[in-house]
């Protein structure tokens, strides 16, 4: 990714010097949002972003005063989406859903695409992350993390590995961990994670690595057995499962994120009443109550510097996997 990233503060004074930004703008920040508000969501309806910003979008919505209406644009690993609220009028009355995918992985996965996320876009909030978890066929004769490990090394080649599509945080988790077992297996990606859970159940699949919001069920009735998760601290949700750093394998990390952006160009003052409203609705009761029956962080509010900084370490780090993993789309 580039330096110049997203417009900050010294741009937009900038901007406002060179009289690109005339006197309307105040007047159009008092009486926006005048009418529905609509929130992209670059992944298909009933998929794990959908689920968490429908009702994100309901307490957005109280918190702005107008109806925040979910337009789902699935495809290309959120680059449909993406591009789709690239091509809306940076007025305040489009936003869009961002996340690990299509700010930290897709700028390596596919670089060709024809956008730089961190300058076509202003940050107004990171909102919350899950971690992943590693999830084996029940009839898998595996109990625990070394059990797997032990299971591969002594069947190389045998395993087979299933994720929710290439270049996803599930894939490239299972990457970094066959990396650091020092195993292999056979990647299987599905164009969504539910097939891949109907493999799983049907022993067409060994393991695999997802977020924990679509984990939890399979999980709790038994249709998956799960056997770490991917995070630096055990999940509230499921306590009595291991870290994979506690399993042994030192440094390993990775976290799913989200939140939400506009398009570039969207005036300042809009910026700073969504960043308001974003941040209200993280703390409402209903946000919070869905957190923590999922096992979903709120993250903790930043300004715009953090957040590109934030991403931009991130870029550093999932780019390296995906080089090594070879899933770029050349």
């Amino acid at each position: 990714m580039q330096s110049g990233v997203f417009m900050n503060r010294r741009e937009f004074s900038a901007l406002l010097g060179a009289g690109l930004f005339l006197g309307s703008s105040s007047g159009h920040a008092e009486s926006w949002p005048g009418k529905p508000v609509k929130l992209i969501v670059p992944f298909a309806a009933g998929s794990s972003p959908d689920i968490v910003n429908r009702l994100f979008a309901n307490e957005l919505a109280l918190a702005l005063g107008q109806p925040v209406i979910i337009d789902n644009r699935p495809g290309a690993n959120g680059i449909t989406g993406t591009a789709a609220a690239l091509g809306a009028a940076p007025d305040g009355y489009t936003l869009l859903y961002v996340n690990v995918g299509t700010l930290a992985i897709n700028p390596t996965l596919f670089p060709k695409q024809k956008y730089d996320p961190l300058v076509d876009l202003v940050p107004i909030a990171l909102t919350a992350s899950t971690m992943n978890a590693l999830v084996v066929r029940p009839t898998l004769p595996v109990h625990s993390v070394q059990d797997l490990i032990a299971y591969a090394k002594a069947h190389p080649d045998k395993l087979t590995m299933g994720s929710s599509g290439t270049g996803t945080t599930g894939h490239l988790s299972g990457e970094l961990f066959k990396e650091m077992a020092g195993i292999t297996a056979v990647h299987v990606p599905y164009k969504g994670s539910s097939a891949a859970y109907t493999d799983i159940a049907g022993e067409r699949v060994d393991f695999m690595f997802d977020n924990l919001l679509s984990v939890g069920p399979y999980a709790k009735d038994g249709r998956v057995r799960l056997l770490a998760v991917t995070a630096s601290q055990r999940s509230a949700l499921f306590p009595e499962v291991r870290t994979l750093q506690e399993t042994g394998l030192k440094g390993y990390e990775t976290i799913s994120w989200g939140g939400i952006a506009a398009p570039r160009g969207t005036p300042q003052p809009l910026i700073q009443k969504l960043q308001q409203a974003a941040e209200k609705t993280n703390q409402s009761p209903a946000v919070k109550a869905f957190y923590q029956q999922t096992g979903t962080l709120a993250m903790a509010p930043m300004s715009a510097e953090q957040f590109i900084a934030f991403v931009k370490r991130e870029q550093d780090k999932w780019a390296a996997l995906v080089k090594r993993a070879g899933a770029a789309n050349i």
